[in-house]
């Protein structure tokens, strides 16, 4: 058993969490090893824990007293199987309503461990309450040599009734000169090989220094549930969590690899082992720049639908409810899901996910697609749902809104997030497909408004006058009763205007938010296309979008 699974399963023990399969395990691997039992007895050795298991007055009484139990049970199976017992029991118990609370089980099982771990330490010559037992059986032949004197002194047969008086102070004094050799025995025979082991231990030391350092906070940043600091330590057990709104977090490892967490995103662990550090990603959007790793310590990142496994580049992940998104500018990273994988080159991006191909494409297309499943929603307006009739079977519905149409997005706290990488030197169509749910005046159901952020547009909205924006209003989603592909507008009854068109002004990730224009709108795809320069078709479908 290595020193970091040791580790779990006694912080397991002390929290009373431990299974009773768990239990066995640490009890066989105390009882076969004794440098692990060196280190399980190191890390048990709290305050009075032991002691208050046997309800002994100190912590000399408890060690005289197990001390009598090792010698009554020296082979140590009853040990065992009295700690297994008290497990299952404890666990028992809890199935049945027993509040975990109730510090008793764990109290008599803390005093089972200890008495396990002595048991093994007594076998490599580290048993003190034994060599304490045999200091009481040194003493009795002084007691003999004053019964052959009394016949000189005949009025000393007082003594004998408070002998027990007089032989304590004798068993005390007479101890005195033996632990001088005595406690010299564990220094210079057994112990010099049990206290090398526990200083050379190299993982066990990495569970308590810093793995990586928290060296930006924006926003709201917890660790652990708490506010975060610039310049915090995170050891291996320390959850990571940015904010919904303007959370984002900066962190640097010892090799200088640097991530940036950007809000509502969630990294439960960073731990370092012999194979590399590890990752854990459970949402939100991971940025990263890797230092050139070495080829048998790669950098892997796991999130719920696979695992990226990185040796040296830059790249974005992006993780969903539904799929992971993995962008990469520099360098290459294999990506894996379900035993298959794919290695995804600079300037390509690749999807894992239930239905997706695994398969790589290009950073820099011709046609980038934006689907529902994709967006990060902010605030409440919008919700993703199900429905048959979508691409991927899901969409995004408006709600209700206390804004209007024409209220500046400034000032709107809701709305959902499309993140993509896109050149600046390609303009692209903007095309919408969205319908309307609501019945009644089509003129209070066909408006939604998209604002791509960092971009020129070739048109401005009418409906913000001269405020310096970039939003659009996009209406005549009520036009047709089903899906609509939209160019910016779509009303009846007039001629065909000239798509709506983006051009971003550099080249890197791109955001293009969505807010509510009228409720029960329904946003299925956004499709920016470099080739298609007329509107589709209600059945056509974007070209990397699989029937």
């Amino acid at each position: 058993m290595n020193p970091e699974e040791l580790h779990v399963l006694i912080e397991e023990y002390r929290d009373g969490t431990i299974t009773p399969a768990d239990a066995r395990r640490l009890a066989d691997a105390i009882r076969a090893d004794a440098a692990t039992a060196a280190r399980a007895r190191k890390a048990l050795e709290f305050a009075g824990f032991a002691a208050q298991a046997f309800e002994a007055d100190d912590d000399a009484s408890f060690a005289r007293s197990f001390g009598e139990r090792l010698e009554a049970e020296r082979a140590g199976a009853d040990f065992v199987t009295a700690f297994e017992k008290r497990v299952r029991s404890t666990a028992r118990s809890r199935r049945i309503g027993t509040p975990i609370s109730s510090p008793v089980p764990f109290l008599v099982a803390a005093g089972i461990l200890i008495a396990i771990l002595g048991l093994v330490m007594s076998r490599v010559g580290r048993t003190t309450p034994v060599v304490e037992q045999v200091r009481h059986e040194a003493p009795l032949p002084p007691p003999e040599e004053p019964r052959e004197e009394p016949p000189k002194p005949d009025p000393q047969p007082e003594p004998p009734a408070p002998a027990p008086k007089p032989e304590s102070p004798k068993i005390v004094e007479a101890p005195a000169p033996p632990p001088a050799p005595k406690p010299e025995e564990p220094k210079t025979v057994p112990p010099p090989p049990e206290l090398e082991k526990p200083k050379v231990e190299p993982t066990q030391v990495v569970r308590v220094v810093a793995v990586a350092k928290l060296d930006r906070v924006d926003g709201d940043v917890r660790v652990d549930g708490k506010p975060a600091k610039a310049g915090q330590d995170l050891v291996a057990e320390n959850a990571l969590a940015t904010g919904p709104t303007k959370g984002r977090a900066g962190v640097t490892l010892a090799d200088g690899t640097r991530f940036t967490l950007e809000a509502d995103g969630a990294v439960p662990s960073i731990v370092k082992g012999p194979k590399g550090v590890r990752v854990t990603l459970t949402q939100g959007t991971l940025g990263a720049d890797v230092a050139k790793q070495a080829p048998d310590q790669p950098l892997t990142i796991v999130t719920p639908h696979g695992e990226a496994r990185v040796l040296g580049t830059v790249f974005r992940l992006i993780v969903d409810q539904a799929s992971t998104r993995l962008e990469v500018r520099e360098g290459k990273v294999r990506l894996t899901r379900e035993a298959k994988s794919v290695d995804v080159s600079a300037g390509q991006v690749a999807t894992a996910g239930a239905g997706v191909p695994l398969a790589p494409r290009s950073l820099s297309p011709d046609e980038i697609v934006l689907q529902a499943p994709q967006a990060k929603l902010t605030g409440s307006e919008w919700t993703l749902i199900r429905d048959g009739k979508a691409l991927t079977g899901v969409v995004l519905e408006a709600g209700q809104a206390p804004f209007k149409v024409v209220d500046h997005v400034e000032t709107r706290p809701a709305y959902a997030t499309f993140t993509f990488f896109a050149p600046a030197d390609k303009e692209y169509r903007i095309w919408l497909r969205a319908t309307s749910l609501e019945k009644g005046d089509p003129w209070n159901r066909d408006m939604v408004t998209l604002e791509p952020t960092r971009a020129v547009l070739s048109q401005k909205s009418p409906f913000f006058g001269a405020a310096p924006t970039t939003a659009y209003v996009f209406t005549g989603v009520a036009v047709t009763p089903g899906y609509t592909w939209l160019g910016g507008h779509g009303e009846e009854a007039k001629a065909e205007a000239p798509p709506l068109t983006v051009k971003f002004a550099e080249t890197g990730w791109q955001n293009l938010r969505v807010y509510v224009g009228h409720p029960w709108v329904r946003v299925d795809t956004i499709w920016l296309s470099a080739t298609q320069k007329t509107r589709p078709s209600a059945k056509q479908l974007p070209p990397t979008t699989e029937k």
